[in-house]
């Protein structure tokens, strides 16, 4: 019987490595909110030193990690995303490599690494943790992790399902097509969504769940901040990492945003 693991690299790869994944990802060249708050709340700490972009995917940080340092590697585990990335940005540097076992980076050789767009949460619980004990490996003592996370108190994780949006037309052929788009669409989220459900798990510290995330097309990791903070100390980062919520602002135990942005720091 495959591990949950396997099912979930399985789902999330499965999705990531399509054509349009790809595309999407490799549209864009600025951080959220969230993500240049953290950034900039570390930037001149960092500049000019090694920074790990994990999970680049079509390489929508690497124009801003650049800006802050041109000692840059971006990593990810989708040979299609780096085949994307490296067209995009020749002469920079890019590799295939599982956050999981970096095993071409020695220990204590990264002065900042970067796992944005809520990356560390597409995979099993066992597996983020060894992300975080890799990133932990890698990073010099006083070196930064910043990455973000889905928030298990956001309505996400309790919605139901969530149809596609609809947008009328006074053109009937424009409206013809844009129902028909909804239909699949909708088609698409039901039948993920029946297939994908006996795959959550939902616990006092995280819940692995299918949202609506790519259509239901992928399973995602939820936590709160303060179960993250726990985690992030036992995986040997310091106390009470910094939290950014999707505006940018100093995020509390009690913020709903869908996600979070962390700043953790090896001690």
């Amino acid at each position: 019987m495959p591990s949950m693991s396997m099912i979930i690299d399985r789902i999330n790869l499965s999705e990531m490595r399509k054509a349009s994944s790809v595309h999407h990802y490799s549209q864009e060249d600025a951080l959220s909110p969230a993500e240049q708050a953290a950034l900039d709340s570390v930037a001149d700490e960092v500049r000019g030193k090694r920074i790990l972009d994990i999970g680049v995917g079509g390489g929508r940080t690497v124009k801003p990690l650049l800006r802050v340092s041109r000692n840059y590697l971006g990593v990810d585990n989708s040979p299609a995303m780096i085949e994307a990335v490296t067209r995009r940005f020749p002469g920079v540097t890019f590799q295939d490599a599982d956050a999981r076992a970096m095993t071409d980076l020695a220990d204590g050789s990264i002065d900042m690494a970067m796992f944005s767009c809520n990356g560390i949460g597409m995979v099993a619980h066992e597996d983020r943790l060894a992300i975080m004990r890799e990133v932990h490996r890698v990073l010099k003592p006083g070196g930064l992790f910043l990455f973000s996370t889905h928030n298990q108190r956001c309505p996400d994780h309790t919605a139901g399902l969530k149809f596609p949006e609809f947008h009328m037309s006074a053109n009937p052929a424009k409206a013809l097509v844009r129902a028909a788009r909804f239909s699949w669409r909708t088609y698409v989220r039901v039948q993920r969504r029946f297939r994908m459900r006996k795959h959550e798990v939902r616990t006092s510290e995280y819940s692995m769940i299918n949202d609506v995330c790519h259509d239901y097309g992928v399973m995602l990791y939820y936590i709160t901040l303060e179960n993250q903070r726990r985690q992030l100390e036992r995986m040997g980062f310091g106390a009470n990492a910094e939290a950014f919520d999707l505006t940018g602002a100093v995020a509390d135990r009690e913020c709903d945003h869908s996600s979070l942005m962390l700043v953790a720091r090896k001690p």
